[in-house]
């Protein structure tokens, strides 16, 4: 029995501009959900998972993802008994490997209560049938159809049909099988995002297309993500300038840690930095319809051009347009306005260089 810790399920219904996570909206009008990916960089660790949401929230992740796996339904035998020799390697054959990083699904519950105490929005990834109907006991908030699995289409259906919300990566992936992956969310009804990845840890920049999201997006009328599998902290800022309604970046405690998605991760100061840096680009994003800064009247005033007068002028003088020219301070007529004071007559002498106002003019 797993424990009853369930958060309370909210609205995710989905409209042109988009859908709810557990109330909270996802669309490019909106400010970009965060997924702190944990994936299996607790090394196995629950202590070390506990850790990484403390991490996670301490950062300002809206969200948290984890990966749930039923070893026996998701490799075959010949997969399980292969020896497995990489430097990263927990144990002598890859399905002693991959035992070895897996949590239970009682830890997975613990976890997911730990993400909501902390406010953080629990997102998993089940890599087979079996693990999907672990995480529908858990009432995850959303899942992730993970890359690998995006032509795993009972399994998508099978989880897009559980009614939550549900992200597709696409990283292994060109349009036409994301095409058919798609009509299976589709066909099964939830709401859904779809996420420009590409499965290369790290990423080249130049593997990363973040064009391919704004394609996406227009291609499936969706809200769309970016799965940032790079070094660094630059492109998940610039996908959320591109209209990204998700950003996902892995998290670690440490990056010199064993196992394969430490190296491309990002330790808890810097993901801190860049759920900084993307709330800074929505804040430069601002508005379409051109307003003027508060402020910016008060340096146009200053650095502006007004009407003076380009020589000496003798009252009832009729002024002209030569008669005039643009100089510093801004805070007098404005071109536009020599249309008000041309063709009529002064009240007064003005000197060269002299500031013409209305009321000098009759």
């Amino acid at each position: 029995m797993l424990p009853m810790n369930r958060r309370r399920n909210e609205d995710t219904r989905m409209d042109a501009g988009g859908f709810a996570i557990a109330g909270r909206r996802i669309a490019a009008d909106h400010a970009a959900l965060v997924v702190a990916e944990l994936g299996q960089n607790h090394n196995g660790s629950l202590s070390l998972a506990e850790q990484l949401i403390d991490a996670a929230a301490w950062a300002g992740a809206d969200a948290i993802k984890l990966v749930k796996r039923d070893l026996d339904s998701e490799l075959s035998r010949e997969a399980r008994s292969r020896r497995y020799d990489s430097r990263h390697a927990f144990g002598a054959t890859y399905g002693e490997h991959r035992q070895a990083l897996e949590l239970s699904a009682y830890e997975h519950a613990l976890l997911a209560a730990r993400a909501w105490r902390h406010g953080l929005i629990y997102i998993e990834t089940a890599c087979d049938i079996a693990s999907a109907a672990v995480l529908g006991e858990l009432e995850v908030n959303a899942v992730k159809i993970a890359s690998r699995d995006l032509k795993n289409l009972p399994l998508e259906y099978d989880e897009a049909s559980r009614g939550k919300p549900v992200i597709l990566s696409t990283g292994m992936a060109g349009l036409a099988e994301i095409d058919e992956a798609v009509d299976v969310v589709r066909e099964a009804g939830p709401p859904f995002a779809v996420l420009q990845c590409t499965s290369l840890y790290p990423t080249p920049v130049g593997d990363v297309h973040l064009r391919s999201m704004v394609t996406l997006g227009s291609r499936y009328a969706v809200p769309v993500g970016f799965s940032d599998h790079t070094t660094g902290l630059l492109l998940a800022p610039v996908a959320v300038a591109m209209g990204a309604a998700i950003v996902e970046k892995h998290l670690t405690l440490d990056r010199s840690l064993k196992g394969t998605d430490h190296a491309c991760s990002l330790e808890p100061d810097e993901f801190r930095q860049l759920v900084r840096q993307v709330r800074q680009v929505e804040t430069a994003l601002g508005r379409a319809d051109k307003p003027v800064a508060e402020g910016v009247a008060t340096v146009r005033a200053k650095l502006g051009r007004s009407l003076v007068t380009r020589v000496p002028l003798a009252a009832g003088t009729r002024i002209e347009e030569p008669m005039l020219v643009l100089k510093c301070p801004g805070d007098g007529l404005s071109w536009l306005d020599r249309q008000r004071v041309v063709g009529r007559r002064l009240k007064r002498d003005l000197a060269a260089d002299e500031k013409l106002k209305l009321e000098d003019v009759f």
